[in-house]
């Protein structure tokens, strides 16, 4: 096979699953890995991908930013099944911080079905809504101004009362995720409050559903890191999740519950 069938086909893969692995390449097309390796430099100064530690990944797009009412009808089924995943890492009597968004609205109902004792922190409405009558959950509300098309509070009052709190662990719902741009949102208002839990937090879960990975937004909230925990729905390609772990990136999928 000649070196530009080699790297359309390569392409055709990276197009299907967001990512190849040099070891992977090697195997599929019975080549050298300095072979592989020449074709993952010539198509990145092609500007066909962005090559990474133990592979290459497609070149990232801008993730499109709807508002709260249209995503709460989007991957439904993702956002549950990586939501029942994330109830694996909490335990009865945690104290935990939750982000805002359509996500953070299927994972508190999953909360009050699955635990008996635990203390919530959120900036919210929605999620102080669905947790503040739990006979059992202790939910801190941190208010201040209020945005409107995202049911949730911000600004210096927000960020005063979080910043007096120490939390357990906190889950982060962001708009995009990528080893090379991080961990990325929209709203102006609410990345800060995000940022925010990641001070004051031991540990932090980041919870996107598969069609938000490789994908760029706006602002970045927090570099990408091994110290945290990523979880996402069982659709994500298993190549891209082997070159996250190439570059210590673990990442936990869900389980289909649908086969």
């Amino acid at each position: 096979m000649f070196a530009n069938e080699r790297q359309e086909k390569i392409y055709e893969l990276l197009q299907k699953n967001g990512a190849v692995t040099t070891s992977g390449l090697v195997e599929t097309f019975k080549v050298s890995i300095e072979t592989v390796r020449r074709d993952l430099l010539n198509m990145e100064l092609e500007g066909r991908l962005t090559r990474v530690h133990g592979g290459a990944v497609a070149k990232n797009d801008m993730k499109p930013f709807f508002n709260l009412e249209k995503r709460n009808t989007e991957f439904e089924a993702e956002k549950e099944e990586l939501s029942i995943k994330a109830m694996e890492f909490i335990n009865e009597g945690d104290i935990i911080g939750i982000d805002s968004g359509s996500t953070a609205i299927i994972f508190s109902k999953l909360l009050r079905t699955k635990f008996s004792k635990l203390t919530v922190v959120t900036h919210s409405l929605d999620v102080f809504n669905l947790l503040c009558c739990h006979k059992e959950f202790s939910v801190i509300l941190c208010s201040g101004q209020f945005l409107k098309g995202e049911n949730a509070f911000y600004g210096a009052l927000t960020l005063d009362a979080l910043s007096t709190l120490h939390i357990q662990k906190s889950f982060i719902f962001p708009s995009a995720v990528s080893l090379e741009n991080g961990i990325c949102d929209y709203q102006s208002e609410l990345y800060q409050i995000q940022r925010e839990y990641f001070k004051h937090s031991d540990e932090i879960f980041v919870l996107a559903d598969s069609s938000k990975f490789q994908k760029n937004a706006m602002l970045k909230v927090s570099d990408m890191s091994k110290a945290h925990i990523y979880i996402t729905d069982s659709k994500l390609p298993q190549e891209l999740v082997s070159v996250y772990k190439e570059n210590d990136i673990i990442i936990y999928k869900g389980d289909n519950q649908n086969g």
